[in-house]
């Protein structure tokens, strides 16, 4: 059962990050609001950290590099439990956003102001 968990959860991530570089997104708070969210400029941002054009990635969202690392970790981390057949990284990823919610509530919303500061 575990096995399938991690499996599903991969299968979700990859085929979202894979969607996310192929198809052009365009960010449903901007759209509506004209005010750009934490989020915005993550995929710009991803493309460029893939050319290592870094502060220009840095420039689209202040976010993207931690954002790219961890995503790439949790990739990697979920793949560790597939083969261990073990579940044991969400939960310790959900008890850690929950330990530092106010951290990671503080850097969106730097995010949010640099995003609309630039």
């Amino acid at each position: 059962m575990n096995r399938l968990k991690n499996g599903l959860i991969l299968i979700v991530l990859i085929s979202f990050l894979a969607f996310v570089a192929i198809m052009p997104v365009s960010c449903v708070f901007y759209t509506i609001t004209g005010i750009y969210c934490p989020a915005c400029g993550l995929t710009r941002a991803f493309i460029n950290i893939l050319h290592f054009n870094l502060l220009e990635a840095c420039y689209q969202n202040i976010l993207s590099i931690p954002v790219f690392i961890f995503l790439i970790f949790s990739i990697f981390m979920l793949i560790k439990d597939f083969v261990q057949n073990r579940f044991s990284y969400i939960p310790s990823l959900l008890s850690f956003f929950e330990k530092y919610a106010i951290l990671i509530l503080a850097l969106l919303i730097i995010s949010f102001i640099f995003n609309n500061l630039k």
